[in-house]
């Protein structure tokens, strides 16, 4: 049989940045970044703006409006910003057009309710 001998380390120098020593060799270069672009702020409002307008259109009609065609503007806006590749935010830019047009549809047809209501 033979002996199996232990493997030997050797203590490793302090390393120059701050006496911070890697944990291996390939530890010692510094971390990929990614890069990163700037979220649209207009695509987030958009979003915004299109949730609170479908649920406000149901309880204050013209509010909802209101609030969905300002979010199919901002998103009109933001889709341009993030189609050229500027920015990122172009799922909640989508999403902002979208929910605008169903909160302007959920306010015309609670206004329409609305009336038929008062009417009779």
């Amino acid at each position: 049989m033979s002996a199996t001998s232990e493997p030997t380390t050797t203590p490793r120098e302090p390393a120059g940045d701050g006496g911070v020593a890697s944990a291996s060799p390939v530890d010692a270069h510094a971390a990929p970044v990614s890069e990163t672009k700037e979220s649209s702020g207009k695509a987030t409002a958009a979003m915004v703006l299109g949730i609170l307008g479908a649920l406000v259109a149901l309880v204050i009609p013209i509010v909802g409006i209101i609030m969905g065609i300002i979010a199919i503007v901002f998103g009109r806006q933001a889709r341009a910003e993030t189609s050229s590749g500027r920015k990122s935010g172009r799922g909640k830019a989508q999403a902002g057009f979208v929910l605008g047009i169903v909160a302007c549809v959920l306010g015309v047809i609670a206004m329409i309710v609305n009336a038929a209501i008062l009417a009779s």
